[in-house]
């Protein structure tokens, strides 16, 4: 599939089954109730991302049907399912809120300037930040030299991919480069190790 979002679907998959996992008071689900779910989000085929999370919401529904239905796997607990809706929900919602950030009129301008330049396309290519729980810093430029911007990205934000950077740096035992992304209205780099996406 071509989805920019598979990757992103699959590390939702994966919080909830190690959510699962980590829970004492619920029986682990059959791990082949996940791979149904990671199946799915392969067959599912559209451009529109909004399409997209409401599919998958249905087709979590069915995953649970069958797998209530098949004798040979031990059925899983509701709440395996019930969070995965809330996290497809809650993915939604931020992509939403996100897009009207990106897609707000800007407020108007003190002085009227002599050109106005034109306001950049926004990327259709997205990713998910993966900072391990905590929150990502922005560079102003493509160096770890540079100022670090005040706002701060929370881990699993879903970030518009504007541009990579011709340098990279040495970061856990790989080369990074740095990528420029446009989070809430504003643009700065962050490492590429620290981003999920195909």
């Amino acid at each position: 599939m071509n989805f920019p979002f598979f990757n992103v679907i699959k590390e939702v998959i994966k919080s909830v089954k190690n959510k699962n996992q980590a829970d004492p008071n619920v029986k682990t689900a059959d791990p082949s109730v996940f791979d149904n779910m990671e199946k799915q989000v392969q067959q599912t085929n559209t451009s529109n991302s909004g399409d997209f999370l409401e599919e998958m919401k249905r087709k979590v529904n069915d995953v649970q049907r069958q797998n209530q239905a098949d004798p040979t796997v031990e059925t899983a607990d509701n709440s395996v399912f019930e969070n995965m809706q809330k996290e497809l929900a809650a993915l939604k919602a931020k992509m939403a809120d996100q897009n009207r950030t990106a897609t707000a009129a800007p407020t108007a301008p003190t002085h009227t300037p002599t050109h106005t330049a034109p306001a950049p396309a926004r990327s259709e290519v997205m990713a998910m930040t993966n900072s391990g729980g905590g929150s990502l810093s922005m560079r102003t430029q493509p160096d770890m030299g540079a100022p670090n911007m005040e706002m701060r990205v929370a881990d699993q934000s879903l970030v518009h991919v504007l541009d990579y950077s011709k340098n990279s740096i040495h970061l856990d035992g790989k080369q990074s480069r740095f990528v420029k992304v446009l989070v809430n209205g504003k643009e700065g780099w962050i490492l590429e190790n620290y981003l999920n996406f195909n």
